[in-house]
C-alpha cells in the first residue's frame, strides 16, 4: 500500500465522519421535524447568522469529495470483476450525482429568503428531502456490486463481503418499497450501508498488502 493507494483507501472513512458532522453542525434544532413554508425560511434566517451552521454545510460538501474518491478508489480495486464493478462504479457515480444536485433545492431558498413565499420554500425543502431517499438506491446497488466484486477479486473476504451484498440488497429492496411514501429523513438500511463503507475503507487503508488485503479472518 503506497501512499496514494492510502488516501483511496481512507477517504471512504473521511466521507463518513465529514458527512455527519457536517449533517450534525448544519441542523437547526429550532425547525421542527414537518415545518410549514414560514418555518422554513425562518431557519433559513437564522442560518444566514450562525457561522457554525455555515461551516457545517460546507464540511458536508467536503465530505461528498471524498465519496467521489472512494467510489473511485473501488472500481481501481474490483475492476477485474467485470460488470460488477462497473455495476458498483455505475451505482456510486448516480449516488454523487442525487447527492450534490440535493443541494441546489436546499441552498435556493437561502439564497431568495427575502423573496420567496413560504408554499415553494416548503416544496424545495420536500424535493431536497426526495432526494435523500432515492439516493438510497444507487447507494445500494454501489455496496452490494463493490462488495461482491471485492469477493471475486480477493479484496475483500467473506464476511465482509457478504455483509456489504446484503446490506446493499437491503437497501434496494428498501427503496423499492418505500417508493413515493417518504415520511422522514432516516433511513436505517442508509446507516448500515454508511457503516459498511466506513469499516471496509479502515480496513483497506490500514493493510500492508494491496494485492492481497483481506485474505484472511475477513
Amino acid at each position: 500500500m503506497n501512499a496514494m493507494d492510502r488516501v483511496g483507501a481512507f477517504s471512504g472513512a473521511a466521507y463518513f465522519v465529514l458527512a455527519n458532522i457536517g449533517n450534525t453542525l448544519g441542523q437547526d434544532a429550532a425547525l421542527p421535524e414537518n415545518a410549514t413554508g414560514r418555518e422554513i425560511l425562518d431557519s433559513y434566517g437564522r442560518l444566514a447568522g450562525d457561522v457554525s451552521r455555515q461551516i457545517g454545510i460546507g464540511v458536508e460538501m467536503l465530505g461528498l469529495a471524498a465519496w467521489v474518491v472512494f467510489v473511485a478508489y473501488v472500481y481501481s480495486r474490483t475492476r477485474a470483476a467485470g460488470w460488477l464493478a462497473v455495476a458498483a462504479l455505475v451505482g456510486g457515480t448516480i449516488s454523487i450525482a442525487v447527492k450534490f444536485a440535493s443541494f441546489a433545492p436546499w441552498i435556493t431558498p437561502y439564497l431568495l429568503r427575502d423573496d420567496m413565499n413560504p408554499e415553494t420554500a416548503r416544496m424545495l425543502t420536500t424535493l431536497n428531502l426526495v432526494s435523500f431517499m432515492i439516493d438510497i438506491l444507487p447507494a445500494g446497488i454501489f455496496v452490494a456490486c463493490g462488495a461482491a466484486a471485492a469477493m471475486i477479486t480477493h479484496s475483500l473476504g467473506r464476511v465482509l463481503g457478504w455483509a456489504g451484498v446484503v446490506v446493499g440488497a437491503v437497501n434496494v429492496v428498501a427503496a423499492v418499497i418505500v417508493g413515493p411514501r417518504i415520511e422522514g429523513v432516516f433511513s436505517p438500511t442508509f446507516l448500515l450501508a454508511a457503516v459498511w463503507i466506513l469499516v471496509v475503507s479502515l480496513r483497506w487503508g490500514f493493510a500492508r498488502n494491496r494485492a492481497n488485503v483481506i485474505m484472511t479472518a475477513v
